[in-house]
């Protein structure tokens, strides 16, 4: 047994779980409901661990990685529209931008149809990072994977989505 599986076990129908939660629920209401979000709590919290220690590697955070996608999926966008595109400030966004084209991996240039607006693209070097972080991100996206199946995969990405259906009709319940 691997040392990060030790606080996990398979019930009857061979599915993990952490024999330290269950007990801590035992005789507590809704208990699939606290194992099952309790489970995503840590997937998320060691999924996000990786991406962070993986990201820093690159001399890169979330949010930085974030734009240089963006401006790969769209091509060369105005710091409004990248604002606008990842949902965060403009001033946010020219933070971001500012590290990036310090660091080689975008460059501005002005709007060829307006004056006064600035355009970023990637630059030959975030391009090339961007290259060797994708084939990086395929070993990673098989390792994290290797043992689904593809109708698990599909299950998950459907409960997950689901979820957040969920947690976005609480949200509009909220405002109203």
């Amino acid at each position: 047994m691997h040392e990060n599986e030790m606080f996990m076990e398979e019930d009857e129908n061979g599915r993990l779980y952490d024999p330290r939660l269950r007990a801590a629920l035992l005789g507590s209401a809704g208990e699939p409901a606290r194992e099952a979000l309790a489970a995503l709590r840590v997937a998320s919290h060691h999924f996000r661990i990786s991406m962070d220690r993986w990201l820093e590697r690159h001399g890169l955070s979330e949010s930085r990685m974030g734009v240089v996608w963006m401006i790969r999926a769209r091509g060369p966008l105005t710091l409004g529209d990248l604002a606008s595109a990842l949902d965060s400030s403009p001033r946010n966004i020219t933070g971001l931008v500012d590290h990036l084209e310090k660091d080689g991996i975008v460059e501005r240039f002005p709007d060829p149809e307006d004056r006064r607006a600035t355009r970023v693209r990637l630059s030959a070097r975030g391009e090339s990072l961007l290259s060797r972080i994708k084939a990086e991100m395929e070993s990673a996206r098989e390792i994290f994977v290797e043992d689904f199946s593809d109708e698990e995969l599909e299950q998950l990405r459907h409960l997950c989505l689901k979820l957040v259906r969920n947690m976005l009709k609480k949200k509009e319940l909220e405002k109203v």
